[in-house]
């Protein structure tokens, strides 16, 4: 079988595993998804997005970014619908999950060629019409904008917090670490942002370590460690004093830096043994190429909390 051949294998088996789960969900609130389309640079592009039943005034939005090969379907379903359940709970936020092109993300890296990078598109542009398309419907908080990705979407979240610092509140990073600087052709305002970055210290795809990319096989170009890419996040808050903690939970390592004249936060969350996987407590049925599910932690919630947790 080729490497293309085993890279579609892969994704197909995630998406069967993940259908599998589709109609114990199909009763509850959070199911309640919604699917719209907009036109970016004469692309037809879409979006789907949860608004929680009773939702708040002036909600904050968060962006899902999924994986290459993946659509926003399975993202909804690998993270177990955790972030819907979680705005559904809260009723002060909108999830919304973008589709990238072709099933990627133009991100930072110089290696990939997927039509996303070669199209070079915008996808700031992108994510502008879908914020322009929610506040004519609902009116959403401007200073409250989150955004988190996993793997190539982790890459997207990247290269915004580079080259859009001021534009999200908070990102976070899962199964993804920051291409090493040949492999890298953002251009970055060096400006300090809240961010979290969630790696598992067994991934296959993206190595905790640094390294090559792969995914059955096929190169997506190297990596800088983990973290290297926590003390880049790091050196940009420039702070005087920067308060450090360490916490240990079942399963993982949590490393908190805040800055407290600037209240910026760049935290790391170590997932011991974790791979190229979303942890959380209602999915869990990966391909056993992409490592070890680790259910200690449901990463959706600890996200969100995070972004909770930024002034």
């Amino acid at each position: 079988m080729s490497n293309r051949n085993k890279v579609r294998a892969t994704i197909s088996l995630i998406v069967l595993l993940i259908n599998t789960t589709l109609v114990a969900q199909s009763e509850a609130n959070f199911h309640n998804v919604k699917t719209d389309h907009i036109e970016v640079s004469d692309l037809n592009r879409s979006y789907s997005y949860y608004i929680p039943k009773g939702v708040t005034q002036n909600p904050k939005l968060v962006f899902v970014l999924h994986g290459s090969g993946m659509d926003t379907k399975t993202m909804i379903q690998a993270t177990g619908f955790e972030f819907n359940r979680v705005a559904d709970s809260l009723k002060n936020m909108i999830i919304v999950y973008p589709q990238g092109y072709e099933k990627a993300w133009n991100d930072c890296r110089k290696s990939v060629s997927d039509k996303a990078h070669t199209l070079h598109l915008n996808e700031m542009k992108f994510f502008k019409k879908i914020i322009s398309n929610i506040e004519s419907k609902n009116k959403i908080k401007p200073s409250s904008m989150f955004v988190v990705g996993f793997s190539n979407g982790g890459q997207l979240v990247y290269k915004l917090a580079k080259e859009n610092p001021g534009f999200f509140k908070g990102f976070s990073a899962i199964g993804a670490t920051l291409p090493i600087a040949s492999n890298d052709n953002c251009v970055a305002k060096n400006r300090a942002v809240s961010i979290l970055v969630a790696n598992g210290t067994e991934d296959p795809v993206s190595p905790f370590n640094g390294g090559q990319e792969t995914i059955d096989g096929v190169k997506k170009g190297e990596v800088i460690p983990t973290f290297n890419s926590i003390e880049y996040f790091k050196d940009l808050m420039a702070c005087s004093k920067t308060i450090e903690t360490k916490n240990e939970l079942p399963g993982i390592n949590v490393y908190k830096n805040y800055c407290n004249n600037s209240n910026k936060i760049v935290e790391l969350v170590k997932i011991n043994g974790g791979g190229h996987v979303i942890p959380n407590p209602h999915f869990s049925k990966w391909p056993k190429s992409l490592g070890k599910v680790n259910q200690d932690i449901n990463l959706p919630k600890f996200i969100l909390d995070f972004f909770e947790s930024i002034k």
